[in-house]
């Protein structure tokens, strides 16, 4: 059976303080193995930097491709100029409101069908 595809996982990041996006990590094993996503910016302009028309004000858009096992669960995570790494579990910031929640983004995918490979 062949039970593994590739899939775009696409999407935003931004951090807060004035800090810019370093790196976008996206994991379709629930978070065992990473692929660092490609950030979309403008070429030849600091991304981090301390003047006013800095991107790091601006949403990071991101892209990664990856082979998606069957059932897998896509998980992301942002990690900011200074070294911030979202939390992983909501459980760890949780509040009664549910604001500031900034743990990772997870999505669980269930696929049907796998298609079968003919034998040779």
């Amino acid at each position: 059976m062949l039970c593994s595809l590739q899939a775009r996982i696409a999407g935003y990041a931004l951090s807060g303080g004035g800090r810019g996006i370093e790196r976008v990590d996206v994991s379709a094993d629930g978070g065992k193995t990473w692929v660092e996503a490609r950030r979309y910016q403008k070429d030849n302009v600091a991304y981090v930097s301390d003047g006013p028309q800095s991107d790091k004000w601006a949403w990071v858009l991101f892209e990664a491709t990856l082979d998606v096992p069957a059932n897998p669960e896509i998980v992301v995570k942002a990690v900011d100029s200074a070294a911030n790494v979202q939390p992983e579990k909501v459980e760890d910031i949780w509040n009664l409101r549910g604001i500031l929640n900034t743990s990772w983004h997870r999505i669980k995918i269930q696929r049907s069908s796998c298609v079968e490979r003919s034998k040779l």
